[in-house]
């Protein structure tokens, strides 16, 4: 378990650039982290908001935001009111952080300042070791409430947290002994009420078997069991995959409506003298109601850490689900576990083709193509990347036929001084314009060092033209010579050197053909500028002193991978 702790300071700023810290923090974490936000402000940054998501998503990482709001923000409205300029706030304007929350199996408790200490106490709750989830509902209506978890064995320190305002709430144990726990003492919980949090604690010995909540609230209620235990599971969804490697395939991002979908878990943490099964998967909505139930499979009736479990779907339901595994531990107890984030079916599909490496100087584009599910539609695509390397981040329109497929890119540009080994994470997210039919993926990307440059250049004469005598006679005897420079590394040429002689030598960047017609210009003189001389040649004095000259450096700028040389002299070399 990693343990991020920040000291916040000032406050008051009303937007901030919150959903930047959080992408920060996400970036950073391990899979399967707990986050928690305090925050008095909206986010000024919400443009970050689909990237967030996907991260949230592909880690698995729950988040829960603890919202208060700024006693100077009031006195602020106040003096406007006297100046007859007040501010306005919008009555959602943290609807951004209740969707994380939600869709993250998180909770979003607003609460005041006066309470913010106390109400902090889930943040040790959620952080201790082994923590697990027993249920997790939500409801949005104003009537009754009926919910119910199961303690196995296994299980201590069993405690519920419910955000929300709550009339009546009533605790049931397996033996039917019931608690009114908002005006009544024990015997089975002690309940702690907040500003926004209910806090519950099962009171040892704590029995086995099912436990029921019943509750009667307005408006939004969040549900939350979670408890000490060692027993979980992990899980991913899988399509069949008949290429290569026959098998199963894991599924990037969402999984697809209508295709069918194979669900695949490994339970953790069961030790060898521990006795459990497990028989199925039941697929629970946002308000706990079951949808679905898939049937697993084993290689044994007991099962051990780490065994893959698999269930095969037709289809995925058509509305959010989180996924709860159920079984049996060694005395006969019910066993349940639930993975809280909530997953969407979606009919478009992210496919990325590669995963570049990214070199520092070096533009790099990534290639994907978006696959469409369903009928024709015009789609918005979303880049965004952590070290603000892309080159433009969108919204990006795309149009995809009825089961069309339609590819895409985008570039990143990485900076000379990037440091080889750094990490860069990028997030696609692709929208429908018409629906909240949506999907992500999420590319772990690393700047590596260019390879080095183990070619040396080479250099051979083309042309020669003289009037000398002879081989070994033309001092004093005008004559051109054109040599072809040629580095086929990764490095260019930076350089062009003479080892004796003086002259004029004029450097012809050709950076495709050497042999080209740029050698077939007219041969200039010393006393003659060349004619028709291009923008790219560059000519200059070259005079050798003993036995060795250097071009001026202006004449070589830059990193040139193919050269043509030109020297005019009269005097030997």
């Amino acid at each position: 378990m990693t343990q991020v702790r920040e000291r916040a300071v000032g406050g008051g700023d009303e937007p901030e650039m919150c959903l930047s810290a959080i992408q920060l923090a996400l970036t950073h974490s391990p899979p399967l982290s707990e986050i928690f936000v305090f925050t008095d402000a909206s986010p000024k940054d919400a443009h970050l908001y689909n990237a967030v998501r996907a991260l949230i998503l592909e880690k698995q990482c729950k988040m829960t935001f603890l919202l208060t709001e700024d006693p100077s923000h009031k006195m602020k409205v106040s003096r406007r009111k006297r100046r007859r300029r007040r501010e306005t706030l919008s009555p959602d304007r943290f609807a951004l952080y209740s969707s994380l929350s939600s869709v993250s199996g998180g909770l979003t408790v607003f609460t005041t300042n006066s309470d913010i200490h106390r109400v902090s106490a889930i943040v040790e709750d959620n952080t201790a070791a082994d923590k697990v989830t027993l249920l997790h509902a939500e409801s949005d209506s104003d009537s009754n409430l009926s919910h119910s978890f199961s303690v196995d064995n296994s299980v201590k320190y069993v405690t519920l947290h419910l955000t929300g305002d709550l009339r009546q709430c009533v605790l049931s144990s397996p033996t039917d002994r019931t608690q009114s726990l908002l005006n009544q003492q024990g015997p089975l919980a002690e309940c702690e009420q907040f500003q926004g949090l209910y806090r519950i604690s099962l009171l040892s010995p704590i029995e086995p078997g099912q436990w029921h909540l019943n509750t009667i609230a307005d408006g939004h209620v969040t549900f939350n069991a979670i408890a000490d235990s060692n027993v979980d599971f992990l899980y991913y969804f899988a399509v069949e995959a008949n290429g290569t490697h026959p098998g199963l395939a894991k599924v990037e991002g969402s999984p697809i409506a209508g295709v069918p979908t194979f669900l695949v878990l490994a339970v953790t943490g069961l030790s060898p003298n521990e006795k459990a099964s497990f028989s199925h998967v039941t697929l629970l909505g946002a308000n706990g109601e079951s949808l679905q139930k898939v049937w697993l499979n084993s290689s044994s009736s007991s099962a051990s850490s780490g065994e893959e479990l698999v269930g095969w779907m037709a289809s995925v339901p058509r509305v959010p689900f989180c996924v709860r595994l159920s079984g049996r531990d060694g005395g006969g107890n019910r066993l349940e576990r639930v993975s809280t984030e909530m997953i969407q079916h979606t009919h478009i599909k992210i496919q990325v083709l590669s995963i570049p490496r990214l070199v520092p100087g070096h533009s790099t584009t990534v290639f994907f193509d978006v696959q469409n599910h369903g009928p024709a539609r015009n789609l918005t695509l979303i880049a965004d990347d952590d070290r603000g390397y892309l080159s433009q981040r969108g919204p990006h329109s795309l149009s995809v036929g009825e089961r069309g497929s339609v590819r895409g890119e985008v570039e990143l540009q990485t900076p000379k001084g990037a440091e080889a080994g750094g990490a860069v994470t990028m997030t696609l997210t692709v929208r429908v314009l018409d629906s909240l039919d949506s999907n992500y993926a999420v590319l772990h990307l690393t700047v590596v060092p260019p390879d080095p440059d183990m070619s040396p250049p080479s250099c051979s004469i083309m042309r020669v033209e003289h009037t000398c005598p002879g081989p070994t006679q033309c001092t004093g005897v005008r004559w051109t010579v054109s040599l072809a420079v040629t580095d086929r590394g990764c490095s260019g040429l930076a350089s062009l050197q003479l080892s004796q002689g003086q002259g004029i030598l004029t450097l012809l960047h050709s950076p495709t053909d050497p042999l080209g017609d740029s050698l077939e210009e007219n041969q200039p003189t010393p006393k003659h500028k060349p004619q028709n001389q291009r923008d790219r040649e560059r000519t200059s004095p070259a005079h050798g002193e003993n036995g060795y000259a250097e071009l001026d450096p202006r004449l070589v700028q830059g990193l040139w991978s193919v050269a043509a040389v030109r020297f005019w002299s009269g005097a030997a070399v």
